[in-house]
């Protein structure tokens, strides 16, 4: 009799939960109909063990069926090893001429009036002008590094107005940003598990990289609801402008006399809620290498990712080491990195704007990817942030990576640190000046050691004399450039002796010009009056006068 009862209570109980769900189901069709339903379904079922794992499986093997589709359908242009190193000597003009040649000829030629998005341009006279003034404002200062200029141009000129949004359409261009991303992970000691993206330049590689860890912290660890990332206070600006803009917290670590984060105090700023730990290699400021290993080691500890911003360092650096300099590791030898954004604009010899982003494994860069299925307009999605990128930009990075090869960037480096090495010893021995922490390659800074030699006022002063300076705060900063020759640098260093004199002689001169402006600026406590200024500048010089 018990047992009747207990069964027809569950019994009852059945058909009130049949009930509730069916009631359930049709608020659902009602509300979002049977697609919403679906994905309803669908995602309460991902939510089982082991379920999901199956889905991953499952859209991996598909997606894989479907790129060597396309692959065989491109004649095979979206397949190339898994690494790629840079050539050891530069590709003849030539050899790369007829190259480009074959590869225009497998992608879609719009002038066939056959494809219906992404130029919107013709073969015209304006067409030509555009082409004219690109070549008035390319870059030659690398002719002497075994860079070609005018192959580099010809390609460029080839995809002048050619959109890489979509990768099918312009196999070439895949085909260019793929190798280029691999030669540049060859070059940072990467594997064949390395992938990355061409952005537009630093800036771009460096929201894309924080952009992808916020995205994978809210995925894997949702409970953080206020992201950190920590990094020494010298980190690239474009830090704190990614921090403004995806909302990640950015915790400053403060510098020592050398110039380096105090690791006792960097491993204080880490708290539960940090989603990335961030370095230079090196820092812009004053060319010094941030303790990359010891952050790296940080890292593998705590389990949280690690980029290291190598814009302007990482097309150096490897080859500075090549030349026999005692260079630290800061790359992927080193376990804890993730991430690391490199410049092929700077010492890559790159046309403006051209940048690498790369990851360890495409775990990490599937984050970096967006997707929106809901657009009328059909599926869509994008590698990184932008969405239309120029094709001239990515095809140019890819040849001047192949006509400049190793030994081309080898060169480079030996004749930079030469000129390096050279103002960094002779502005040491200049009286009321000494160089900044201990610079790892072809950046450094220099600081003053008397109160009676202000930066500001020599500053100005080496201006009258046809210099353009470099003001930062306590330092006066320099890049050196495949222009800078030894002659040229000669007479900086006798420059800045005779204008060192000048100010010592004449306090005066640091109250006057923009000497005075720049001395102000770093006094005053509120930071918050300087950005409002800085700001103000920029909108008002951004108008049309």
């Amino acid at each position: 009799h018990k047992m009747a009862i207990v069964g027809g209570l569950l019994l009852v109980l059945e058909h009130v939960v049949v009930a509730v769900l069916v009631i359930v189901i049709i608020g659902i069709v009602q509300r979002e109909g049977i697609q919403g339903f679906l994905r309803r379904l669908v995602t309460t079922l991902r939510l089982i063990p082991g379920v999901n794992s199956l889905i991953v499986i499952l859209l991996k093997r598909e997606v894989g069926n479907f790129v060597n589709q396309l692959g065989k359908s491109s004649s095979g242009t979206l397949t190339c090893g898994k690494t790629l190193a840079i050539p050891l000597k530069g590709v003849k003009a030539s050899e790369l001429s007829e190259e480009l040649k074959e590869l225009k000829k497998k992608d879609v030629d719009p002038s066939t009036g056959k494809v219906f998005a992404y130029v919107y341009t013709r073969d015209t006279a304006a067409f030509k002008i555009a082409q004219d003034m690109c070549d008035k404002y390319d870059n030659d200062a690398s002719e002497c590094h075994g860079l070609q200029e005018a192959i580099v141009k010809e390609f460029f000129n080839s995809f002048l107005h050619e959109n890489a949004l979509n990768p099918m359409v312009f196999p070439s261009l895949l085909k260019f940003e793929t190798e280029t991303v691999a030669m540049t992970a060859n070059m940072l000691h990467g594997d064949g598990d390395v992938v990355g993206s061409l952005t537009s330049g630093g800036t771009e590689s460096i929201l894309t990289a924080v952009k992808t860890y916020r995205d994978r912290a809210a995925s894997l660890f949702p409970h953080i609801k206020h992201p950190e990332m920590v990094a020494p206070v010298t980190i690239h600006p474009a830090f704190a402008k990614a921090s403004q803009y995806f909302q990640v917290k950015l915790v400053h670590v403060p510098i020592g006399k050398d110039k380096k984060p105090n690791m006792v105090d960097y491993r204080k700023a880490i708290t539960p809620d940090t989603i990335l730990l961030l370095a230079s290699a090196p820092e812009y400021s004053h060319g010094v290498m941030d303790p990359i290993e010891d952050i790296s080691n940080v890292a593998v500890e705590m389990g949280l990712p690690f980029h290291v911003d190598s814009c302007i360092g990482g097309f150096m650096l490897p080859w500075v080491e090549k030349a026999g300099y005692k260079i630290p590791k800061f790359d992927f030898r080193i376990p804890g990195v993730t991430s690391i954004s490199a410049d092929i604009h700077k010492y890559g010899l790159g046309i403006k704007g051209a940048s690498v982003v790369v990851y360890r494994n495409d775990q990490i860069r599937r984050y970096q990817v967006f997707a929106y299925t809901d657009w009328p307009g059909g599926l869509f999605g994008s590698i990184g942030m932008a969405g239309s990128r120029p094709g001239g930009t990515i095809a140019a990075s890819w040849a001047t990576l192949k006509a400049v090869g190793q030994e081309g960037y080898l060169k480079m480096a030996k004749d930079l640190m030469e000129v390096t090495e050279f103002l960094v010893d002779n502005i040491n021995a200049i009286e009321g000046l000494r160089i900044a922490g201990r610079p790892c390659m072809t950046l450094f800074a220099f600081e003053s050691t008397e109160a009676a030699v202000d930066l500001n006022a020599v500053a100005d002063e080496m201006e009258k004399r046809g210099w353009k300076m470099e003001r930062q705060f306590g330092t006066i900063h320099c890049t050196i450039l495949p222009h800078h020759t030894l002659e040229r640098c000669k007479q900086l260093v006798d420059d800045l002796k005779a204008t060192v004199v000048t100010v010592r002689g004449d306090p005066s001169l640091a109250k006057t010009g923009t000497a005075a402006m720049y001395g102000m600026v770093g006094k005053i406590p509120d930071k918050g009056i300087v950005s409002d200024f800085v700001v103000e500048f920029f909108n008002s010089v951004y108008k049309l006068k």
